[in-house]
């Protein structure tokens, strides 16, 4: 994959990289593209993992003057894409129970969906093509992407799990919890724990 650099000025080598040095401003000894001073190493062209590029002091010190305290009240609702809206709802209704939410209609949005109470919150199912692969994903669901979601109980939720043959992984931690897949690859752990609203 090109670098920025390597786009703006015409690939790789020895010309291309002094055709970057030219363009590429260094400001205070360091590149444009790196936080860090610029080393020997990458002097003679041998490339650092690539930094984000950020002004001076604490990003909290930077934006605390742009306006007021954001109050957030929690989370509104998680959205999952889906390949086939029937075969998601059979797994969110039929295995785990959940309800649509008729208040939320989808006849104004270009794909189809559905939109699931799951406890306060929401899930908002999208059938929608899925950039990421579905395959090569880890086995346990606590190291890919995920949304946790409280139960007051996991022991319920095995038994439907394990009636509809949904593999299933024990937190490692210990904890009372677990991860499982739907059948578009989407992580979802479930965790005892006591109501907090």
């Amino acid at each position: 994959m090109a670098t920025l650099g390597q786009q703006r000025c015409g690939g790789v080598g020895a010309e291309a990289r002094r055709a970057r040095k030219a363009v590429l401003p260094v400001v205070c000894g360091k590149s444009l593209f790196s936080s860090r001073p610029r080393s020997p190493l990458h002097k003679q062209g041998v490339r650092h993992a690539a930094a984000v590029v950020t002004a001076p002091g604490p990003v909290s010190q930077r934006f605390a003057q742009v306006a007021g305290k954001v109050d957030f009240k929690g989370v509104h609702h998680v959205a999952l894409l889906c390949s086939n809206l029937e075969r998601a709802l059979e797994f969110y209704q039929g295995i785990l129970g959940l309800e649509i939410n008729p208040e939320r209609p989808h006849s104004k949005l270009p794909y189809r969906g559905a939109w699931l109470w799951i406890g306060p919150e929401m899930i908002h199912l999208m059938e929608l093509p899925n950039p990421d692969p579905l395959t090569g994903r880890p086995e346990h669901g606590g190291r890919d992407r995920h949304f946790c979601v409280g139960v007051a109980s996991i022991e319920p939720l095995v038994e439907k799990l394990e009636a509809a043959g949904v593999s299933y992984t024990k937190s490692m931690s210990g904890r009372a919890a677990l991860f499982f897949r739907d059948p578009d690859m989407n992580c979802l752990e479930c965790v005892e724990m006591e109501s907090w609203r």
